[in-house]
């Protein structure tokens, strides 16, 4: 259980346009350039980790999924789960060097810090895929759920704790829990992974099980984020 660094090549420029807060519109010229020039400056930033943990699932007397010390309560993880045996955690981080350039932005342009922080957000995201397309190259002839994190459905945000405990995650790749089971760095994930030894039904991911679907911008506007 080792961490992996992974390589953030270039940034979805439409998935950081939808965090930015941009519909069909196109930005203009002056903006992309100061989209062009963050972007710059963020990959040569980001130092991009993750770390990853196959661990046997097992179900209690009550129904609730447990695996290894974590006990995954939930109607909506439960139901995730229901065809597994097995689970990935998986944690990945664009490192607190990300955090800091976009704490800088924040004190010199507001414009720029929503412009770091978007494309931050895109490019963790472009990171976890990439760290479960390695996973899956791993776990050759197993199928594979989408990943899960503690805040959706029912599943408690608290568990981050957890699930940075479990991976050793503070020590390997530098990730953090506070109090309010944020994660530090905060541009960072952490995930649950369901694993079957047979195929598994499709399943979609939907605004209904997020745990921003009530304060959720992009839902507002008519659109999603690219995660359904």
């Amino acid at each position: 259980m080792s961490d992996i660094i992974l390589e953030l090549e270039h940034i979805n420029r439409e998935e950081a346009f939808r965090y930015m807060g941009f519909g069909d519109e196109t930005p203009d010229e002056s903006f992309l350039e100061r989209v062009n020039a963050i972007e710059e400056k963020l990959i040569k930033t980001a130092k991009p980790r993750f770390i990853w943990r196959l661990m046997q699932l097992s179900r209690n007397e009550d129904g609730i999924y447990n695996a290894g010390s974590v006990k995954l309560n939930g109607i909506s993880i439960a139901e995730h789960l229901k065809d597994c045996s097995e689970v990935v955690f998986m944690a990945a981080t664009l490192s607190s060097q990300t955090d800091m350039l976009i704490s800088r932005a924040n004190a010199i342009n507001m414009t720029d810090a929503l412009i770091a922080d978007a494309l931050a957000s895109a490019g963790i995201e472009q990171i976890c895929n990439k760290a479960e397309l390695l996973i899956s190259q791993e776990l050759k002839n197993k199928y594979m759920t989408w990943r899960f994190s503690p805040g959706y459905g029912d599943l408690p945000i608290q568990l981050q704790e957890d699930f940075v405990s479990m991976l050793d995650a503070q020590r390997k790749i530098g990730l953090t829990v506070t109090d309010s089971s944020m994660l530090i760095p905060t541009k960072s994930v952490t995930a649950i992974i369901g694993i079957s030894d047979r195929p598994l039904p499709k399943k979609r991911q939907g605004c209904m099980i997020c745990n921003m679907y009530d304060k959720c911008q992009f839902r507002k506007k008519g659109v999603h984020c690219g995660n359904v």
